[in-house]
């Protein structure tokens, strides 16, 4: 393990590979990303290109599936209330700040900052979700695969009652996509606050003339017991198991792993399998390696842990 220094200036809020690993995007409070390439001679990571893409801190990346176009895309999130979609220029020069070109502007209906955004699994198509603090999960669709300036807004779901205001610091929201295609219904989890919900897709009804996309979402169950804020949630991949794997971390110190079993009616069954406290700090980031068989977290103590079951059970 080699640790490469990256040149930001202000605090590093998210950082992502790209589906082949081969590349790397960071999101920086100094309102600029940087995306580093792999150098396979050298193991080293070498600077692609930093320039500055929002008015204000950026909170998170996410790269869309190599599918859908031959260069590569980014989407961001900043305090700034927008949610950016970027596409490289192979033919522009590394480190000129020009290797990156905004092809959309999207969230502009938020009232508040966008704490996370993340591109949908390719089975789905190129779908983009948000939230902020306005409380609405937003999901964009680009229906055109030629022209990914186009991006049309094809559900709003509110998750609070009310919204937070701008300038709440005591705020925390995430979401995450169900990462298996073998699923009865398109299902995602969303994070608000200190409440975790998932939300599965059903067809709507095309006799009632409802023309804004082709699904509706509903809330099939909670993730129950968490005493702080949701600061992560990771849903791991199936691999062939007949449930699902759910991690979170949370702001009162423990690392919690649901098991969710899907009914013949589509819905959840939930049940909470372990909750691990040996951080005894605030857990800031979960996540499943690609098999979904070891856990990552990350706390306030400034340590990484591995997670394993060693029962057959999980």
């Amino acid at each position: 393990m080699q640790p490469f220094v990256t040149g930001h200036e202000e605090l590093i809020h998210d950082i992502k590979y790209d589906f082949y690993g081969k590349h790397i995007a960071t999101a920086s409070s100094d309102q600029h990303i940087k995306v580093f390439d792999f150098d396979a001679t050298t193991t080293s990571w070498i600077l692609n290109d930093s320039w500055k893409a929002h008015d204000s801190s950026i909170l998170r990346v996410s790269w869309a599936h190599p599918e859908f176009s031959s260069s590569k895309i980014l989407a961001s999130c900043s305090f700034d209330r927008t949610v950016k979609v970027w596409e490289e220029q192979p033919m522009e020069l590394h480190g000129s700040g020009r290797r990156w070109t905004k092809l959309a502007t999207l969230a502009i209906e938020s009232y508040g900052p966008i704490y996370d955004v993340k591109f949908a699994p390719n089975h789905l198509g190129l779908k983009l979700g948000c939230i902020g603090s306005d409380g609405i999960f937003r999901i964009y669709e680009s229906l055109e695969p030629n022209d990914l300036t186009d991006w049309t807004l094809t559900t709003e779901i509110p998750i609070l009652s009310q919204s937070l205001p701008a300038k709440s610091l005591q705020s925390s929201f995430a979401i995450e996509w169900c990462p298996s295609k073998f699923t009865k219904t398109e299902k995602f989890i969303v994070v608000a606050l200190d409440q975790g919900f998932i939300y599965a897709s059903v067809p709507k009804d095309t006799d009632a003339g409802d023309d804004g996309g082709n699904e509706n979402y509903v809330k099939v169950c909670d993730l129950p017991e968490h005493n702080g804020l949701i600061r992560s949630v990771s849903w791991a991949p199936s691999m062939g198991r007949s449930y699902h794997l759910i991690a979170t971390g949370c702001k009162d110190g423990y690392v919690r792993i649901f098991k969710a079993t899907e009914t013949a009616s589509g819905d959840f069954e939930i049940e909470v399998l372990a909750k691990m406290n040996d951080h005894q700090c605030e857990v800031w980031r979960v996540n499943w390696n690609t098999t979904g068989t070891i856990l990552s977290s990350a706390g306030d103590d400034g340590k990484l842990r591995l997670w394993k079951c060693q029962t057959v059970e999980v």
